[in-house]
């Protein structure tokens, strides 16, 4: 609408030139008519007797002039136009309307007396018409007359002519320039309003990506927006989003936990119960008390870890962690666990000054559930890998292999949904299923990735992406 409303005053401006151009060509003829006539004039008075030859008179004023001007050349540069010649023309007519001058020669005893120019002259008017000359297809001229008086009577009438031809190329040039200068303005204006578009909808966009992903739930940090009514929208959306998904969250968890808890707290009444009734089976009885104990335990300590990354945002990410160091620190960790399963850990690294940016603490907690997993589902003697080497897009991959159990196919795209769990070989009892879960929200936090793939012919290979420092 904007380039439709700028085209339409354009367009009716350019249309405005010609008549412009026209009226001031008039105005210019106007005045030399009037002078000429005046001229005109001036000879009576001072030879009284020519008012009786007037048509004579007037031969021997103007033709000597004519004959001169059209013979003369010159150049003139007026603008960015040159003009070689004179085309100014003049016609005078007596009382009745007849051509008593021409300085074209061809108008002479022709009776204009019906033309505006002279009829109205005549009248004591102002008189002026736009006509044909010769050449019926062309162009036209404007004629303006002027009277010519001798005793306060009028006694002829003057006409000066101006063919048009004349005026187009200035009326034409001036159009380019205009269309010129137009296009500059139009040009300077698009480009103003794209640049002020960008400024005001380049915050909008940033908020209406920010909206999208709290609705994905990606973490991303609240950008940075200039306007500060934008800003301050965008804040009330985020405290909005974090409420409405605090809530969905307590409520969520909170049923998952009752669920969770809900098995191992069954198991440890009904062994209470027993242990009344059975004393001679205290040991076992109590064995499983502990051990279901310690499952709830392990449940309540890594659903708060849980919660914990996944109510941030953002963490501090300002350790320089060497991978090698970092996960013989984790090894050094399950000591009595390897011990009892007499299990091999062999470290492979690329270098051993490969080092990341990140949290420390929380790059810990990711090994170390990858390494409690493979022990979980490793077979007595069986050895796990870690695997430190620069991938081909020069990020750093840490990866566990293992020779234990595959990951059925049916799983292997929710191992890291919260509370998915498989039962564990030994005991065939089910993790808290928070692990994975753990690691893919501490890797998100890092900016990394988390790949998990089953090895042939058996055995599951988890993998961190990180980038390098």
């Amino acid at each position: 609408m904007l380039s439709i409303g700028f085209y339409y005053l354009i367009d009716k401006t350019e249309e405005s030139i010609r008549p412009r151009y026209m009226e001031t060509v008039e105005e210019s003829l106007n005045d030399t008519a009037h002078i000429l006539s005046a001229v005109v004039e001036e000879r009576l008075e001072k030879y009284p007797n020519e008012y009786l030859q007037l048509s004579s008179s007037l031969h021997s004023l103007f033709s000597p002039v004519f004959k001169n001007i059209n013979n003369r050349s010159f150049e003139a540069k007026i603008y960015s136009l040159l003009k070689t010649n004179t085309d100014i023309q003049v016609y005078i007519t007596n009382t009745k309307g007849i051509v008593i001058f021409d300085s074209e020669g061809y108008r002479e005893k022709l009776d204009y007396s019906k033309f505006n120019d002279v009829y109205l002259t005549l009248q004591g008017k102002y008189g002026a018409r736009s006509s044909k000359l010769v050449d019926t297809e062309g162009e036209g001229a404007l004629f303006v007359a002027s009277p010519i008086h001798y005793k306060n009577q009028i006694i002829g009438v003057l006409t000066v002519i101006k063919p048009k031809t004349g005026v187009l190329p200035f009326i034409e040039e001036a159009k380019r320039k205009f269309w010129r200068i137009s296009l500059l303005v139009a040009s300077a204006i698009a480009i103003l309003f794209s640049l002020l578009a960008y400024l005001i909808f380049r915050p909008i966009l940033r908020l209406s990506k920010y909206v999208s992903a709290l609705r994905k739930k990606v973490k991303v940090p609240f950008p940075k927006i200039g306007i500060r009514e934008l800003n301050e929208l965008g804040k009330e959306v985020d405290l909005l989003v974090e409420e409405i998904e605090g809530k969905k969250y307590i409520e969520s968890y909170v049923q998952t936990l009752t669920h969770e808890i809900k098995s191992p707290l069954s198991s440890i009444l009904a062994s209470v119960e027993l242990l009344q009734s059975h004393p001679t089976e205290s040991e076992r009885l109590t064995k499983n008390i502990h051990e279901e104990s310690k499952r709830i335990q392990k449940l309540i300590e890594q659903m708060l870890e849980l919660t914990s990354l996944e109510g941030k945002k953002s963490i501090s990410m300002e350790d320089q962690v060497l991978l090698y160091d970092l996960v013989n620190e984790v090894i050094t960790s399950f000591q009595s666990e390897l011990q009892w399963k007499s299990l091999q850990v062999v470290v492979v690294c690329g270098n051993k000054l490969w080092e990341v940016k990140g949290n420390r603490n929380y790059l810990f907690l990711a090994i170390e559930n990858l390494v409690r997993n493979s022990i979980d589902f490793a077979n007595e003697k069986d050895t796990i890998t870690i695997e430190v080497k620069e991938n081909s897009d020069l990020r750093l991959k840490l990866s566990v292999l293992d020779e234990g159990h595959s990951i059925p196919d049916y799983a292997l795209n929710r191992v890291t949904e919260k509370f998915y769990s498989l039962p564990r070989p030994n005991n065939n009892r089910k993790s808290s299923g928070l692990g994975l879960s753990i690691v893919s929200q501490i890797l998100e936090l890092h900016g990394g990735k988390l790949e998990i793939q089953n090895r042939t012919p058996k055995g599951v290979e988890v993998s961190l992406f990180f980038q390098k420092t």
